[in-house]
């Protein structure tokens, strides 16, 4: 329900350590109440943000804002200057962690603070919402509101894209889920289509764990690799990659991530993870105290996973390599004690792997949107303090 207001906002920097606490759990207070929603991990937020650890402000600068109306939390944004996104996409910034009542002048004056920054800083576009690279979470979500969000996934109210359309933001990409039970018997397209390949000389392994921090560097390159012909991608660094793969080990499986070769050479990936959020969501998101028993205990009994990585890199992109990879993972991993697996985000121009994964009986179910706005040479100035 939209709100009715007697007064314009107050925007005011999430500077102390008590206002970034409020800007990290605003979310769960305003969508609280929504049966859908999930929280994201609070560890996974904050290692984003923190400007000591995370390798990612090496190369960036950005800026939180809360509004408030009285005394109350109603709306938080934030701003970022990247000089890899900049590198890729020159005069690009991004706006991030977004979330807000339902109210069109509350989120004006949040993307107008914003975008002052941004402008003040040479920025002549801005894409959103980012949080704050696409390498992490990303999108409006503007389908699928009935179910709640996979692991690693943003989850918002319906009325979120219209404010952003409000503020002069264009869609620019939609990025989809896609998702469906895993039951499988006997032969069937996705096998005859994985031996194209075979025949063709790629092989598939598992995860070297044992030598963990070279198999990230060699995941990398092969992601940058993949990646390189899709929208919006920008390539990254090594200490950013073997940051989040650190991270991320906790709760990846030995048999959910797969490597093709042909000729010694990695040329493709799958990762998939355990979809933790049926498990986070009965603590709030907190790990402590007993959330990492629950996180870790549900990393091998949990029945439902997301594919986040999938592809191949484009000089060896045999037919069928994608369907091996897919085939490997099921059989080894996969049919033991999943039965439902989402793959997401795939890009809506990806035709070819939204087809590869119709294969693996895949549907698209969900669907975010990324928008961006061209910022006029000067733009309303929000209140502040």
């Amino acid at each position: 329900m939209a709100v009715t207001a007697s007064a314009s906002p107050r925007i005011t920097p999430a500077s102390s350590k008590r206002d970034q606490k409020i800007f990290r759990l605003l979310p769960d207070r305003l969508h609280g109440s929504y049966p859908a929603y999930i929280p994201m991990l609070r560890m996974s937020v904050a290692a984003v943000l923190d400007r000591k650890r995370n390798p990612y402000w090496k190369s960036a600068e950005a800026c939180e804002w809360i509004a408030w109306r009285g005394s109350q939390a109603v709306g938080r944004i934030g701003a970022c200057v990247d000089e890899h996104l900049k590198g890729v996409m020159p005069g690009m910034g991004a706006v991030g962690f977004f979330d807000c009542e339902d109210d069109a002048e509350t989120a004006r004056a949040l993307f107008a603070t914003a975008e002052s920054w941004l402008k003040e800083r040479g920025i002549t576009h801005a894409r959103g919402p980012l949080n704050y690279c696409i390498h992490d979470t990303a999108g409006v979500l503007v389908e699928g509101f009935d179910t709640p969000p996979a692991i690693d996934t943003t989850w918002n109210p319906s009325y979120y894209g219209a404010l952003f359309e409000q503020a002069g933001y264009i869609g620019a990409m939609d990025m989809l889920a896609t998702a469906g039970p895993l039951e499988y018997g006997g032969p069937n397209r996705l096998e005859k289509f994985a031996n194209l390949a075979r025949k063709r000389g790629v092989t598939v392994r598992t995860l070297d764990y044992s030598d963990f921090d070279a198999e990230a560097e060699r995941l990398r390159v092969v992601y940058n690799e993949a990646w390189s012909e899709n929208w919006g991608h920008v390539p990254i660094p090594k200490d950013e990659f073997l940051h989040k793969a650190r991270d991320m080990k906790m709760i990846m499986h030995r048999d959910l991530v797969m490597l093709a070769e042909k000729d010694g050479d990695i040329v493709g990936l799958v990762l998939l993870i355990p979809d933790l959020n049926t498990v986070s969501k009965r603590f709030g998101g907190k790990l402590l105290p007993f959330g990492w028993w629950h996180l870790l205990r549900a990393k091998h009994v949990e029945s439902r996973v997301r594919c986040v990585l999938l592809g191949v890199v484009p000089s060896h992109r045999v037919r069928g390599t994608v369907a091996l990879l897919l085939e490997e993972v099921y059989t080894h991993g996969l049919k033991r004690y999943h039965t439902w697996a989402e793959a997401s985000w795939v890009l809506a121009d990806n035709k070819s792997m939204l087809n590869a994964l119709a294969l693996h009986h895949m549907v698209p179910y969900k669907r975010w949107r990324l928008y961006e706005k061209a910022l006029a040479e000067t733009a309303p100035q929000a209140a502040t303090e």
